[in-house]
């Protein structure tokens, strides 16, 4: 007979441990078996369920180059990825909180199978944010569903998972699949979470790589135990009364035998979601790799209390003045601006900050003072330029508005002689104010070009908005070639060889903590602070509008949808939903 341990949901209340450390739990023998025909008086309608698997360690590449048998034989009725992004901490406790909670580990803070998280380094009396799972947040909306977790991990079904209405906790990959047929024989089921941890054993043994034949073992013997789990919920007796949303997945891949880190191995991981309605459909998404500017810290401000000391806050000074007058307008009387930004929420919005630059060349982004920036006031975006006596200002429409990426540019220069100032969103002029009395000469900074919060410019409020892909020009480019840039990642070679063009930063990662000029000879902008890499995928005009690129942080928003619950902006959860684009496939009347 099999030894379980088994968490009731009378323990639903140890969910605190997040933030209070453990809980014990009273450990019950096996119950007796719960049959679907007594789901508490419940008519036989069709009902949506959750089966959540997580092969632990599974390289997404490797996965598609082995192709296992029983995954294989899914995807032609599944949304499906190998191209899946883990969390940036792939150790094992965070990847799970993030699966689990729907936020990343720089916001969960998780980092070992307590699950408490790690005090703030800066303020060690400041109290964690808590981030519940998703089967805490299910028990309090929706109490009357039946939750079950099979793990071989005990922190996450003594503690992560604590919430479901019973947690087990296997001591081998062959035991969890063998509880979960008999879950699946037995009991009302709405959802239900499975842990293997067999091929991550072996990638830390052997390394985590198709050329490691005990990690391709492993693989294709959890296929077979999914296989066995498949069928028993196939053969369900009121299986016909249910529609179940299987979702394979992995918590994090590996380099070479080891994994905690964010290299491309380490997060690279694959997502199947089935369901007999589903078309078959490999989701693919080109990868937009930015810096995230947090704002900046200040103690008084209790409501944005996640900005801490480490947050970006811009760039220091003194800079080189003599070699970057080549991003001052008065430089050549003409100047192009342009970058790819996407705004943050923040609270649950995005109409937030108030006159605040994340990008620009000046001192004080106010009255006239010399330089331009562009500034985010509530959801609008602006652009500024002045010359110490006069200036252009101009409003460029609700820009990432809704947390979409977004391309903008500005142009200055002279038309008919008279200052201009061309603004750009996705290539589509929206502004054009001018100003004759503007002298283009005195256009210049005794301020280094910034990046994220200007340090010296006075704002209440933060900015939060990744940002990538800027480009300086030292002259006017046209409207055709600012739709060009807008419509692609990144500059083709040619452009680099192009005299015009001053300073290219693709903002993907930092270098000796400065961002780092890609054409040679040109000066490099100094970091303040410490950042982070983010990488989501191109949502703008010109990409496939079906292109999905799914995140850890995707499993917690699906599975809500999928369970028709409703999450709260209040919860602040970094998961987007994108099983709702291909509803005309599932929904039934």
């Amino acid at each position: 007979m099999m030894k379980i341990k088994i968490l009731g949901r009378s323990c639903l209340t140890a969910v605190l441990l997040v933030v209070l450390g453990q809980v014990a739990c009273t450990k019950y023998e096996n119950p007796p078996a719960i049959f679907e025909d007594q789901e508490d008086g419940r008519a036989l309608e069709t009902r949506r369920k959750v089966l959540f698997i997580s092969v632990d360690g599974a390289v997404g590449a490797v996965v598609k180059d082995v192709m296992p048998a029983n995954i294989a034989a899914m995807l032609p009725s599944s949304k499906y990825t190998f191209d899946a992004l883990a969390d940036e901490n792939t150790g094992d406790a965070a990847s799970w909180m993030t699966m689990m909670s729907g936020v990343s580990s720089n916001a969960h803070h998780i980092e070992d199978d307590s699950f408490i998280p790690k005090p703030d380094e800066h303020d060690h009396h400041a109290n964690a944010a808590g981030y519940p799972s998703l089967l805490y947040r299910m028990a309090t909306l929706a109490p009357s569903l039946r939750s079950y977790v099979v793990a071989r991990n005990a922190g996450i079904s003594n503690r992560l998972l604590v919430s479901a209405s019973e947690s087990y906790h296997a001591t081998s990959d062959e035991e969890t699949k063998d509880v979960a047929v008999e879950l699946l024989k037995s009991k009302i089921s709405d959802v239900l979470l499975l842990q293997f941890t067999d091929v991550l054993d072996a990638g830390k043994s052997g390394g985590f790589s198709a050329e490691n034949s005990g990690y391709v073992d492993a693989l294709n013997r959890v296929d077979g135990y999914i296989g066995e789990v498949m069928a028993a919920l196939k053969a369900r007796e009121n299986f016909e009364f249910e529609d179940w949303l299987i979702i394979i997945t992995s918590n994090h891949g590996g380099l070479g035998d080891s994994y905690g880190g964010d290299s491309a191995e380490e997060r690279n991981i694959f997502a199947v979601f089935q369901n007999p309605r589903f078309k078959g459909l490999e989701l693919f998404a080109d990868k937009m790799e930015a810096l995230r500017f947090f704002g900046f810290y200040d103690p008084l401000q209790a409501n944005y209390a996640h900005y801490g000391p480490s947050a970006f806050r811009g760039r220091n000074n003194p800079v080189d003045l003599a070699a970057e007058k080549i991003y001052d307008a008065a430089n050549t009387g003409e100047l192009t601006v342009e970058a790819k930004i996407k705004m943050n929420a923040v609270q649950g919005g995005y109409a937030y900050a108030l006159n605040t630059p994340f990008l620009g060349k000046n001192a004080q982004r106010t009255g006239s003072t010399p330089g331009w920036a562009f500034f985010k006031s509530g959801a609008s975006l602006t652009f500024y330029a002045a010359d110490g006596a006069t200036k252009i200002e101009s409003g460029m429409g609700a820009v990432s508005s809704a947390g979409e990426w977004a391309h903008i540019t500005a142009v200055l220069l002279k038309v008919n002689n008279v200052p201009t100032a061309k603004l750009y969103v996705n290539g589509a002029l929206v502004a054009s104010p001018s100003n004759s009395s503007l002298n283009m000469s005195n256009v210049a900074s005794s301020t280094g070009l910034t990046f994220g919060y200007f340090p010296y410019i006075f704002s209440g409020l933060p900015i939060d908005v990744q940002l990538c892909d800027v480009h300086i020009w030292n002259s006017a480019l046209s409207d055709s070639e600012v739709a060009a840039h807008a419509n692609r990642i990144g500059l083709p070679d040619n452009a680099l060889q192009d005299s015009r063009l001053v300073g290219y930063w693709p903002m993907d990662q930092l270098v000796n903590n400065t961002f780092a000029n890609k054409l040679s000879g040109k000066p490099a902008v100094a970091a303040q602070g410490s950042t982070r890499k983010i990488i989501s995928a191109n949502d703008m005009p010109f990409a496939d509008p079906n292109a999905v690129l799914f995140q850890s942080t995707d499993v917690f928003t699906q599975i809500f949808y999928w369970m028709q619950l409703q999450a709260q902006d209040t919860w602040n959860l970094e998961g987007q939903v994108f099983l709702n684009r291909f509803e005309a496939e599932f929904l039934v009347e």
